[in-house]
């Protein structure tokens, strides 16, 4: 685990910590994430793009049906005057890898707009998702 927090900062440095300027221009906000699994139920990566900075997702909620799960998690961006928090709930199929998630910024950053996300997963062994986040901002709805 200390190799991939290490990993991450390097990647942050390279990126840059976080780009409100960027972010607040754009409607709407556009990322993109990498996470692997780090414990039991939380994943840990990177999100760049409008905005750039470290990405916590943890599992809130699955009930599973067939190859179907029905999740529930918070997303847990940590970018300097851009980190927020979003809850998302959507689906999972286990059998393509392939999640969709919607819901809202809960606190920080672009405080109750409405997020999107679209991940697969890429490495069963990693439990390791890349995938985009799109989130629409009050003033373009």
């Amino acid at each position: 685990m200390s190799r991939r927090i290490v990993t991450t900062l390097v990647l942050l440095a390279a990126f840059g910590a976080g780009v409100p300027e960027a972010a607040a221009s754009s409607n709407p906000v556009r990322l993109s994430f990498d996470k692997s699994a780090s414990i039991v139920g939380e994943w840990e990566g990177i999100v760049t793009g409008d905005v750039n900075g470290a990405l916590r997702t943890v599992l809130l909620s699955r009930k599973v049906t067939g190859s179907i799960w029905l999740v529930e998690f918070d997303w847990v961006v940590t970018a300097g005057e851009s980190s927020f928090v979003a809850r998302l709930s959507g689906t999972l199929n286990t059998a393509t890898g392939a999640v969709v998630m919607n819901g809202a910024v809960t606190s920080g950053f672009l405080l109750g707009a409405r997020v999107h996300e679209e991940g697969q997963l890429v490495d069963a062994g990693a439990s390791r998702f890349v995938g985009t986040i799109t989130i629409a901002t009050a003033s373009g709805a």
